[in-house]
């Protein structure tokens, strides 16, 4: 006795085969979507189940506005619980932008007396996996009380974004010195926005997922950030920094979480720690001469124990430190630079 299947639509195979060519094709098509959007719709109930986190960027983030020429910014006034990318934190940590974009819990002063550090990068910058309060930046307030620092990290940026953000908001802050935060990954291209797509937890997983997967299946890949051709990308984009603090006249300081990075620099960036900036602090009519610096912070984001594949609190505290002897050329529980004294007019 003959055996008549059906398939989901309730057809027998007899019937289909009965079917002119092109409604067979329409049929085989229809099923394939089909089966396709139910796979998806699978697969984005179980990453938001367990990976709630992937949702967690979208929602602080925000298109660029007018001739902003950054994919995105973060959002003035936005506040998430960050429960974690790759694996689940065990406290969720606040991500809290304030008012005018930054991560804050607070508004970022009037120009004071204090000296004032402007931090750009991507989200180690930002501070990804660690309390507002334990990022570098506050812990540089507290190892000093005589500097501000101002937090201008956007997680996902490349140094083409960061030198663009810089472009755009460095005129209007009074930075006493800018420090860049130099990320391995600040050679990768440039992450697009959609706020439709970034809804879907399961794309911000792939998206996110995807790089790694590829660098195991392809190991050649691991070098492809070391290029000549991502070297001189990046080279690039810190000539356009140089130039936008030069016309500023606002020192620059580079901490380099990748030490090999520094390495493809020309001259002062290949020196190492606080006597790079030794060297800046000459000064005309009682004004700091432009200079460019560098300090090596790879150890504590390479060495010391990483959440989520970001540094940890132990990470921020050692670049604090490190940063505030580069500044400071040396001297120990100060991050302000020695021609610098709080009573002077800046």
């Amino acid at each position: 006795m003959r055996t008549h299947y059906r398939t989901q639509s309730g057809m027998k195979d007899s019937d289909i085969k009965k079917l002119s060519k092109p409604k067979r094709l329409i049929f085989a098509t229809t099923t394939v979507i089909v089966c396709v959007g139910v796979t998806l719709l699978a697969l984005e109930v179980l990453v938001r189940i367990f990976r709630p986190g992937m949702g967690d960027l979208a929602k602080i983030v925000t298109q660029a506005s007018g001739s902003d020429s950054r994919p995105y910014s973060l959002k003035p006034g936005a506040r998430v619980g960050f429960r974690g990318f790759y694996k689940s934190l065990e406290k969720p940590a606040v991500w809290e932008i304030n008012a005018q974009g930054i991560r804050s819990d607070r508004p970022m002063p009037p120009r004071s007396k204090k000296f004032r550090i402007v931090t750009f990068g991507d989200s180690e910058t930002f501070g990804w996996a660690v309390p507002l309060a334990f990022t570098f930046q506050r812990r540089m307030e507290q190892i000093d009380d005589n500097v501000e620092v101002i937090n201008l990290g956007t997680p996902g940026y490349n140094a083409e974004n960061i030198a663009d953000h810089m472009k755009e908001v460095l005129a209007h802050l009074g930075a006493d010195i800018v420090l860049y935060i130099a990320h391995r990954n600040d050679v990768d291209p440039t992450l697009t926005y959609s706020p439709n797509l970034a809804k879907s937890y399961f794309l911000v997983y792939i998206n996110v997922k995807h790089p790694k997967l590829l660098r195991f299946i392809f190991p050649k890949l691991k070098e492809r950030r070391h290029s000549p051709e991502k070297l001189k990308y990046f080279v690039n984009q810190v000539d356009r920094m140089i130039d936008i603090c030069q016309r500023e006249n606002v020192p620059l300081l580079i901490g380099f979480l990748d030490w090999r990075f520094a390495k493809a620099l020309p001259p002062p960036f290949r020196i190492d720690h606080f006597q790079t900036l030794k060297k800046s602090v000459d000064t005309v009519l009682d004004k700091p001469v432009f200079r460019v610096g560098s300090v090596n912070i790879e150890h504590g984001w390479m060495t010391l124990p990483r959440i989520d594949d970001h540094m940890s609190q132990a990470g921020h505290q050692e670049t604090a430190e490190k940063i505030c002897l580069a500044i400071s050329a040396g001297k120990k529980h100060s991050c302000v630079p020695p021609y610098w004294h709080p009573t002077r007019d800046q």
